[in-house]
């Protein structure tokens, strides 16, 4: 069997979503086949859509057929083996498991293409093609992996043909509108995970645009990382992360700058943030409430959750939600130190000392850990000597795919193509709001989903938000705080 080295990510993913066990899922993967067939002269598009299909076909299937001018289909295979060292390669799969890149699609299979600012799914005809953009390129190849797992998965029928275009989520806004010369600034990327992996990808496939990228995170690049982490392959398991970052960005125009550290720990070391800009995709809402309390001139938010995905841009002083708006918390919770000490089983004096100190799990704790969760000690054995921080994230994130009692509903692990589209609209929206041409064509709402990706794209993608009472966005000294920090009046 072709299967991954991470397959037990792959199943937390699947497996949570389809409530499929763990050897049911590895049968049917055995027996699927999926394809990329690249038409003989792929366009700059046609190349970035083969390119970001196969890094997360590879992550899930362990059979491909690529097929397309050999030069191409030859980087394609690398970049997939990079992926999963085990992975095979078959001749011709069946079309309802294809995807057409560059050519129109035989029965059944699904072609995808890029014009300008629109990605298009096709299903008889070939899609439109157009100027070069990477973000719509991308999105385009996401949008044909989340169709095809659908059709794979849940046995639907053909979808409709499609197109959305990034700019303001109609269906031709921009199609002819080349990319041009411009610059976002200084941007902290906060949290280089699954969806600023993706955001990342985008932004160093962008040939025209320019600035400078603060990365922060703290972690390295794990095993089970390589279920969605387009960055990474199996060669950089426990390199950081911020410089798999750096390395995506060395041929683009962007000066990087990459720090080990949380955006708490960077606003402090920096006595406060004085960067325009701030994107980010924690896998926490009190860091996302930080960030808005940063006082950033504009901030764009990408996430997973669940079966959904979705962006979001805030500016302190429009009328519409901040970022602390969509992450209020609703009345008086536990902290995380008491979720975690429920959850494994110890006391809060002793969770509260581990969390506090970072100090590394005992053998004692892994074993009333266990013993809490129902399970044998072995199945925990990774975590021991690691932090209990590592092991309750692991936990939430689904890295241990366990069913934990005490621990309320726990997040399903997001799919690869779920967690790619979230950062590439994340990216895209980056570029339109630190761009005045752009902005002036995108939506005006604040908050761009897709609540369901088990379903087809939605008909409509744009949300408007309102404040949220009680938030600090409606505080008349933040506003004042926010007025002097960017010189703004008449707020």
């Amino acid at each position: 069997m072709a299967l991954a080295p991470f397959f037990e990510r792959v199943y937390g993913a699947v497996g949570g979503h389809l409530a499929v066990s763990r050897e049911s899922l590895a049968i049917s993967l055995n027996d699927i086949s999926v394809g990329v067939h690249c038409g003989a002269e792929p366009t700059p598009n046609d190349i970035c859509i083969s390119e970001f299909a196969i890094n997360l076909l590879a992550r899930l299937y362990p059979r491909l057929s690529i097929s397309g001018p050999e030069r191409h289909t030859e980087e394609l295979k690398g970049l997939a083996l990079r992926i999963n060292p085990n992975i095979e390669f078959a001749d011709s799969p069946p079309m309802a498991t294809s995807i057409f890149v560059g050519m129109a699609p035989e029965i059944e299979a699904i072609a995808a293409g890029a014009s300008g600012w629109v990605a298009h799914l096709r299903h008889l005809g070939a899609p439109p093609q157009g100027t070069y953009n990477p973000y719509a390129s991308a999105t385009a190849a996401a949008l044909a992996c989340a169709e095809l797992f659908r059709r794979i998965f849940l046995k639907v029928s053909l979808e409709r043909d499609l197109s959305v275009s990034l700019l303001d989520f109609t269906d031709d806004t921009g199609s002819s509108l080349e990319m041009a010369s411009r610059d976002v600034g200084s941007v902290i990327f906060a949290g280089i995970g699954a969806v600023g992996n993706a955001a990342l990808w985008a932004l160093g496939h962008d040939t025209k645009t320019r600035g400078k990228l603060i990365l922060l995170d703290p972690e390295q690049l794990t095993l089970f990382n390589l279920q969605r982490y387009v960055l990474g392959t199996y060669a950089d398991v426990l390199q950081p992360k911020v410089e798999l970052a750096k390395r995506s960005l060395a041929h683009s125009r962007f000066s990087v700058e990459n720090h080990a550290l949380t955006l708490e720990q960077f606003a402090e070391q920096h006595h406060g943030i004085e960067i325009p800009t701030i994107c980010i995709s924690v896998d926490n809402a009190e860091s996302r409430r930080s960030a808005q309390a940063l006082l950033p001139k504009l901030v764009v938010n990408g996430w997973t959750g669940n079966q959904a995905l979705g962006v979001s841009w805030h500016v302190f002083s429009r009328e519409a939600a901040c970022l602390a708006c969509l992450y209020q918390p609703r009345g008086q919770g536990i902290s995380a130190t008491e979720q975690a000490a429920r959850a494994l089983g110890l006391s809060v004096e002793r969770a509260t000392m581990l969390w506090v100190t970072r100090q590394p799990l005992s053998e004692e704790d892994v074993k009333t850990a266990a013993r809490a969760l129902g399970v044998d000690q072995e199945t925990l054995r990774a975590w021991h000597g690691k932090t209990l921080g590592d092991l309750y994230t692991d936990l939430v994130c689904g890295a241990v795919p366990l069913d934990v009692v005490g621990l309320g509903k726990v997040e399903t692990v997001p799919l690869g193509h779920q967690s790619a589209l979230a950062g590439v609209l994340m990216a895209a929206e980056l570029l339109k709001r630190t761009s005045p041409d752009l902005a002036a064509s995108a939506q005006s709402e604040p908050l761009v989903s897709w609540d369901d990706v088990l379903r087809p794209p939605p008909t409509i993608w744009v949300k408007p938000r309102p404040r949220e009472p009680g938030c600090i966005c409606g505080d008349k000294d933040y506003l004042e705080i926010f007025r002097q920090k960017w010189g703004i009046s008449g707020m």
